[in-house]
C-alpha cells in the first residue's frame, strides 16, 4: 500500500510538472481563449479623387448590426424596437432574433446616425461591428475607369482593382476580454492598429469627363449606336482627361455606363484613321511629298481581291494631301506599295500598335496585329494600309495621332496623377517615358495635311469656331466572328486629331459602334468639335483665329453642363497652369 502510495504522488508530481511546468503556456492559451475574443478592425480605404481634388470614390463609416439570440429574451419586444430603424418587417426580425445560434446578420451598411440610434435602445444581445461602404458622390459618372469593389470591399474592378493593395491599407486586430455572455472583463484590450490605405488623384478632370459623357450619349442616342467611346487627352503629358464608355440602351432610349472600360478593352478594325501610319512611314523615307501627285482609279485587285473608294469615280489626280484629306483608299495603298510592307509593319509596332499602352488598366488589350511582314496575306498590302486586318484598341488610334500633335514623340497615355497618402500629403507620379517615332519635319508636314482634312475632307464637321482642327476620320466595316468576312451595314465611326493644330494642347478620339449615318465624319467629328470646343475654353487655350469664320468665338455650352450652369463659357485652367494646358 505504501508503494501503491507512493507511486501515485509521483504520477501526480511529474503530471503536475507537466501541465503547470512543459504545458503551461498552451493551457493558459486555452484558457485565455475562453475570455478573449480577437476582432479585425478594417482600414479606411483610400479615396479616389479628380485631377482637382474631387471626390469619385470614398470610403464612409457604416454599421453591421448582429444579434445574439441566446441573450435575446424578448425577440418580439426588440423585433418592434428595431424595425423602424432597419426597415424590415418585424415578422421577419422575430423570426431572425428566435433561431438557436449566437450569432445573426440583421443589417449591413447601416448608417452612423441610424446606428448610434440602436445603440441608444440598449437591447440585450444586439451589438453593432464596425464597417465602410464604398460610395461614388459623382454617381455612374466614368463608372467603367474608376471601377467597383466587391461584397467585401476589396477592389473588383476598374483603377479600385489595379490599385487595391494600395488603397486598402491594412486592417489592424483588437483583442477584447469578456465572458461568454458578453460581459466585460477587467484587464481592457490589447491589438494592433489599423493602417489606413493610400488615395489616387486621377488624370480625370470631373466636370470635363461630365460633358464628354453628355456629348457622346448624345450621339449614340441620335445616330442609333450600339456604343460609343471617346477619349481627350494632354498631348503633351499624356494625362487622360476624360475616358467616357456609353452603351445604348434602347427600351429607354437613353444611355448606361459601359460594363467595361471599352477604350482599352475594345479592339475593331479602325478603318481610314489607321492611314495616319502608312502617311508618315512614306513621309518617314521621303517617298512622298504633300504636293506629290497620283494617279487614282476606282478600284484596284490585289491577289484576286477588289479594292476600292467609298465613292465611284473615273481614274483621277490627286495629290497625297487630298489622298488623306478625301480618304482615298486606292491612293492610299498606291503609298503603301511604294513604302512596302516591311517598312509598314515597323511603322505599326513604332506607333504603338500591338502592345498596351502603358495605362496600367485591368483588361487591356494590347490588340490583334501581325507584326511579321513575312507572313501577310498576299492581299495584306491592300487592307493593312487603310485600317483593316489589325485591330486595335481606341486608345491606341489615339496614341498614334498624339504621337503627330506632339512632333512625332510618342507620349504613353497615364490615369493616375498622384498619390495620396494617409497624411494627405502628394506623391506625384513618375512622369513618362517618352520614345521619339519620327521626326519632328514629318510631323509639321503631316499636322497641315491633317488640317485639309477638317478644313475641306472628310471631317468639316469637327471644326471649331477660332480654332485649327487637324485630324482624321475613319470609317469601317465590323468583321462577323462566326461566319467570316463582314457584317452586312455594320460600321465603326472614328474621329480622332488635336488641337490648336500649329501648338496643340488637347488631343481626343471619339469612336462609335454601328451609328446611323455610318460615316466617322458625320457622326464621330461633331462629338469632337463639342468636347473639344469645351476643353479649349476650360484651360484657357487662346484661339489662334483658325477654323469657320476665323472669329475665335465661344461655342455654345452644351445642354446640362457644368458650363451652362454656371453660366460663363470661360473656365480658369486648372490650378499650377500657366500655359493653357492641363
Amino acid at each position: 500500500m505504501r508503494v501503491v502510495v507512493l507511486l501515485s504522488f509521483l504520477a501526480l508530481a511529474v503530471r503536475l510538472v507537466m501541465v503547470q511546468g512543459l504545458s503551461g503556456g498552451h493551457y493558459a492559451a486555452i484558457g485565455t481563449s475562453e475570455v478573449t475574443t480577437t476582432v479585425s478592425v478594417p482600414a479606411e480605404r483610400g479615396g479616389i479623387y479628380d485631377r482637382n481634388g474631387a471626390v469619385l470614390a470614398v470610403s464612409e463609416p457604416r454599421s453591421t448590426v448582429v444579434a445574439d439570440p441566446y441573450l435575446v429574451s424578448h425577440p418580439v419586444g426588440e423585433a418592434a424596437a428595431l424595425a423602424g430603424h432597419l426597415g424590415v418587417a418585424e415578422s421577419s426580425l422575430v423570426t431572425e432574433l428566435s433561431r438557436r445560434t449566437g450569432y445573426v446578420v440583421l443589417a449591413t451598411r447601416v448608417a452612423e446616425t441610424t446606428a448610434k440610434k440602436i445603440d441608444g435602445l440598449h437591447l440585450p444581445g444586439i451589438n453593432l461591428l464596425p464597417a465602410t461602404q464604398r460610395v461614388d458622390p459623382v454617381g455612374t459618372l466614368a463608372a467603367p475607369v474608376i471601377g467597383a469593389v466587391n461584397g467585401s470591399g476589396a477592389g473588383a474592378s476598374g483603377i479600385e482593382y489595379e490599385y487595391d493593395k494600395m488603397l486598402a491599407g491594412h486592417a489592424g486586430k483588437a483583442v477584447l476580454h469578456q465572458t461568454p455572455d458578453a460581459v466585460p472583463l477587467p484587464g481592457g484590450s490589447g491589438g494592433s492598429g489599423a493602417v489606413a490605405g493610400s488615395g489616387l488623384e486621377l488624370t480625370i478632370d470631373e466636370q470635363l469627363q461630365y460633358v464628354t459623357e453628355q456629348a457622346l450619349g448624345a450621339e449614340v442616342v441620335a445616330s442609333h449606336a450600339k456604343s460609343g467611346t471617346a477619349i481627350v487627352m494632354d498631348s503633351h503629358t499624356g494625362q487622360v482627361l476624360a475616358m467616357a464608355d456609353l452603351v445604348a440602351d434602347p427600351a429607354r432610349n437613353s444611355v448606361a455606363e459601359a460594363p467595361l472600360n471599352n477604350a482599352v478593352a475594345m479592339v475593331y478594325e479602325p478603318g481610314s484613321v489607321f492611314k495616319l501610319v502608312t502617311f508618315s512611314a512614306a513621309l518617314t523615307a521621303g517617298l512622298i511629298t504633300p504636293q506629290e501627285p497620283f494617279s487614282v482609279p476606282n478600284t484596284m485587285s490585289i491577289d484576286g481581291w477588289t479594292f476600292h473608294d467609298a465613292e465611284n469615280h473615273p481614274t483621277e489626280q490627286l495629290t497625297a494631301t487630298q489622298i488623306l484629306a478625301q480618304s482615298s483608299n486606292i491612293g492610299t495603298i498606291e503609298i503603301a506599295n511604294l513604302l512596302g510592307r516591311t517598312r509598314l509593319a515597323q511603322q505599326i509596332a513604332s506607333l504603338g500598335f500591338g502592345r498596351p499602352s502603358g495605362l496600367r488598366f485591368p483588361g487591356e488589350s494590347a490588340g490583334l496585329v501581325n507584326g511579321d511582314a513575312a507572313t501577310w496575306s498576299g492581299s495584306a498590302m491592300g487592307a493593312t494600309p487603310i485600317g483593316q486586318d489589325d485591330s486595335v484598341t481606341p486608345q491606341q488610334v489615339l496614341d498614334m495621332v498624339n504621337a503627330v500633335a506632339t512632333g512625332g514623340v510618342f507620349v504613353p497615355p497615364s490615369l493616375v496623377r498622384a498619390v495620396v497618402r494617409p497624411d494627405g500629403t502628394l506623391g506625384a507620379a513618375a512622369p513618362p517615358s517618352t520614345r521619339r517615332v519620327f521626326s519632328g519635319a514629318v510631323a509639321t508636314t503631316l499636322t497641315t495635311m491633317m488640317e485639309q482634312v477638317v478644313q475641306d475632307g472628310t471631317a468639316v464637321a469637327a471644326a471649331i469656331p477660332g480654332y485649327t482642327v487637324a485630324g482624321k476620320t475613319g470609317t469601317a466595316q465590323v468583321p462577323d466572328n462566326k461566319h467570316g468576312g463582314y457584317v452586312p451595314g455594320a460600321y465603326m465611326a472614328t474621329f480622332a486629331g488635336f488641337a490648336p493644330a500649329q501648338d496643340p494642347v488637347l488631343s481626343a478620339v471619339v469612336v462609335l459602334e454601328q451609328p446611323t449615318p455610318i460615316f466617322g465624319g458625320t457622326v464621330a467629328a461633331p462629338v469632337f468639335a463639342q468636347v473639344m470646343g469645351y476643353a479649349l475654353h476650360r484651360y484657357g487655350v487662346a484661339p489662334d483665329q483658325g477654323g469657320p469664320g476665323g472669329s475665335g468665338t465661344a461655342p455654345a455650352p452644351l445642354s446640362g453642363s457644368p458650363v451652362a450652369q454656371g453660366g460663363t463659357a470661360t473656365i480658369a485652367p486648372t490650378a499650377g497652369s500657366s500655359t493653357g494646358r492641363p
